[in-house]
């Protein structure tokens, strides 16, 4: 039997399914939040695929309006911060209709709105969430470049700060 490659389309597409499975958690990218007269969409990415899922709710509906509100509360914001949700990293959960966040699910989720209390984050909170974010995202790779550029730096304002002195 011959091994072939697998091509870009049917590797994307075994990945997505082997995620895709209705109960698997996984944590997602809120990448925009759009809040329109009747509606607000959370647009959710994920680090395994280039594709975004979104999800609607209609601000008209008093079910979809309490979900929207304990996804925000789960991520430590308030109802009417949810633009303050993009670039946020959420626990989603896969259903047959696509990716929910777990906080919009009864009883809640990982953290639900259940026992979290309906307030705003500090400054610093946000600060140390941001902050901790982007040390998980650094690599070695980028450790030693920031490393290397550094050190150019120095070499280079020692010489400035000798030629002028």
């Amino acid at each position: 039997m011959a091994l072939r490659e697998y091509t870009d389309d049917e590797y994307e597409r075994l990945r997505r399914s082997e995620r895709e499975l209705t109960g698997n958690r996984e944590r997602a990218t809120v990448t925009d939040v759009a809040v329109g007269e009747d509606t607000a969409r959370l647009t959710l990415g994920f680090e395994w695929t280039a594709d975004s899922e979104s999800v609607g709710y209609d601000l008209d509906d008093a079910r979809d309006v309490m979900e929207l509100k304990a996804v925000a509360a789960d991520a430590g914001y308030g109802y009417d911060q949810l633009f303050h949700l993009e670039g946020e990293t959420i626990p989603v959960v896969y259903l047959e209709d696509g990716w929910v966040p777990a906080a919009a699910l009864p009883g809640g989720g990982p953290g639900g709105a259940g026992g979290a209390a309906q307030r705003s984050p500090s400054l610093a909170d946000s600060a140390y969430r941001r902050l901790t974010d982007w040390v998980d995202d650094l690599t070695a790779r980028s450790v030693v470049l920031g490393v290397i550029v550094t050190k150019k730096l120095l070499i280079a304002s020692a010489l400035v700060y000798l030629m002028v002195a």
